[in-house]
């Protein structure tokens, strides 16, 4: 992972309105936005879906195996990103269909993240990815990506179900559930400028309890270069945003519970990012019923 890949994380302390950081608009290239209508755009006639990831994927450690690989799918330092949390195969867990990851607060933090912003690692959580990648293009036109999550929010907590283009490819990336330091969901979908700007669009979803079990979905279809992408929340479509140039290019499915950095309202020269604020005792991000489908074009 490259500095100019998770940079873009600057963003959310703009954008985001995160523990009383500056809300910003949320930009978009110019054409971007998509008319919205009630039900969304109609699967394609007479297209053949096949599963990604089955739901029973998390049913068991042998299922889990045949889909799934632990922390972060980076080349280097897969068990850091941008957070305050350090990556364990340790704090991931299964039981009865549900995928648990715990996050930990240590006596003193393990070094500092050598991702940007360089968070010291106060924590010890979990991560982990799809072993098979996103690739919308002509022969794979349409994916659906969706999943039941219930997550424990805020100061200091950043759970996520996102995609991710693969190194050097960034963007794309779609964040399906992404809660920066309160209740909000963020619908995310990055982009970048002609003068190679970051660019984001974005829904904000208000959720009453996300500790409770709600449905985050997504739904990809290529549109020539670009990627549609429909945003749902409990099978209610939020948004459609356009991934712009992401087709033919392939992406990761993670799913990860990371911690401080600017979901505890702070950047790097503010006073007490040092001790990196956040609960004092476990966190939680529990996953089931996650499910991966595409198209195959005849």
């Amino acid at each position: 992972m490259s500095e100019r890949e998770v940079s873009r994380r600057r963003l959310l302390a703009s954008a985001a309105g995160v523990g009383g950081l500056s809300l910003g608009l949320s930009l978009v290239p110019a054409g971007a936005h998509a008319t919205s209508s009630a039900a969304g755009r109609p699967r394609r006639t007479g297209a053949s879906w096949e599963n990604v990831i089955k739901r029973s994927s998390l049913s068991s450690s042998s299922a889990f195996d045949r889909s799934w690989n632990h922390l972060y799918p980076w080349d280097a330092d897969a068990d850091t990103h941008n957070g305050a949390a350090r990556m364990h195969a340790d704090k991931v867990s299964l039981a009865k269909g549900v995928l648990t990851l715990t996050a930990t607060r240590l006596a003193q933090p393990d070094g500092d993240s050598p991702h940007a912003p360089y968070a010291p690692l106060w924590y010890r959580s979990g991560a982990v990815h799809a072993k098979e990648q996103i690739l919308v293009d002509d022969r794979f036109p349409e994916y659906d990506i969706e999943g039941e999550f219930r997550t424990q929010t805020g100061k200091g907590i950043w759970p996520a179900f996102w995609t991710i283009g693969i190194w050097p490819d960034w963007p794309p990336e779609s964040d399906i559930l992404e809660y920066v330091g309160n209740s909000t969901n963020l619908f995310n979908t990055w982009n970048r400028s002609a003068d190679d700007n970051e660019l984001v669009e974005r829904k904000r979803i208000s959720v009453r309890d996300p500790d409770a079990w709600h449905r985050y979905r997504v739904r990809m279809s290529k549109r020539g270069k670009d990627v549609m992408l429909d945003y749902y929340f409990d099978g209610v479509r939020k948004a459609t945003h356009r991934g712009v140039g992401w087709a033919g290019v392939p992406q990761w499915l993670i799913i990860n519970l990371q911690m401080g950095a600017w979901a505890s309202g702070i950047e790097s020269d503010d006073p007490g990012w040092d001790k990196q604020p956040g609960p004092a005792g476990n966190t939680y991000l529990r996953a089931r019923n996650v499910w991966v489908g595409r198209t195959r074009a005849r």
